[in-house]
């Protein structure tokens, strides 16, 4: 049985009126339909991959372009998925030849899937390989009797997130229009996890999203990236969840930069048709490489 139940209170969409504003969130629709139906759909989140251009390269230690296939295996192994989110930092170095390498893995699933941008990622790589077929800075699609929400928190020349009023605003209105249960994406983290040095960089205005969500009981959680590690908290009605990247891991509770040796991993998510959600994060224990140790950033 999977952690992290809650309960349900679903009722049938209404129809949102497009806002008009720009977004680099990506969506694929060119692959198999999702599996959809009166059963549990099965979401997984893989986040930080930092691709490079060329397959060889690493980051601290971690051959990132292996690491991402390993864990894309293993996922894809683990259950039938019906949809993949990709919570940001895509690629380390800014390549279009990492962006064409990563949607070369993931068109290859046959597995529907949704990409949102990251610190380190180019918007303008992102938008050239993939291009964009959703154009709002808060992206949403229905997905059997759940909305997915993708929040841009990138702030542009920051490593940290910041949504702003106008984002924070189509959200609202988002979540207003009706009241099946949702999930939101982002990359940054919008609570505290105890990591000083990484919590400076979360979102700005995370109190913001929380107030939001804590004022729509459809919201059922929270999923992100960012912080390299494995993060839970129920916060009223919802859920938070942090999820390990499928490269190099962050040590949890360090005041400065720190390694884990940990595994790479993802997080599987499964969406009941009464609106319960379950999660948890599986990792590849026999992915060989580990970060260098005493490594101070990157």
């Amino acid at each position: 049985m999977l952690p992290f139940i809650q309960r349900p209170q679903p009722t049938p969409p209404r129809s949102l009126p497009d806002p008009g504003f720009s977004h680099p969130c990506v969506t694929n629709e060119s692959q198999a339909p999702a599996r959809r139906g009166a059963r549990i759909l099965t979401l997984l989140q893989l986040t930080d991959p930092h691709l490079f251009a060329r397959g060889r390269d690493q980051l601290l230690g971690i051959t990132t372009s292996q690491s991402f296939k390993s864990v894309l295996q293993t996922a894809l192994a683990s259950v039938p998925a019906d949809a993949l989110v990709l919570t940001g930092d895509l690629v380390q170095d800014a390549s279009v030849a990492g962006y064409r390498r990563l949607r070369r893995l993931l068109d290859a699933t046959r597995v529907r899937y949704d990409c949102i941008p990251g610190n380190h990622d180019s918007l303008n790589a992102m938008q050239q390989v993939f291009g964009t077929t959703e154009t709002l800075p808060v992206s949403f699609r229905r997905f059997g009797g759940w909305t997915l929400i993708f929040l841009d928190s990138t702030e542009p020349g920051h490593e940290g997130g910041r949504l702003g009023a106008t984002r924070l605003a189509l959200l609202e209105r988002i979540l207003m229009a009706d009241t099946s249960p949702a999930v939101i994406f982002l990359h940054h983290h919008p609570v505290a996890i105890r990591s000083r040095w990484i919590d400076g960089i979360g979102v700005a205005d995370g109190a913001a999203l929380l107030a939001c969500c804590d004022r729509h009981a459809r919201v059922k959680a929270l999923a992100f990236g960012h912080i390299h590690q494995e993060f839970a908290q129920q916060r009223g009605g919802y859920l938070l969840l942090g999820t390990p990247s499928t490269c190099l891991q962050f040590k949890p509770h360090q005041d400065r930069f720190a390694l884990d040796d940990r595994a790479p991993g993802f997080r599987e998510i499964q969406l009941h048709p009464d609106g319960v959600i379950q999660s948890r994060v599986r990792r590849c224990e026999t992915y060989p490489e580990r970060a260098i140790p005493d490594a101070m950033g990157y």
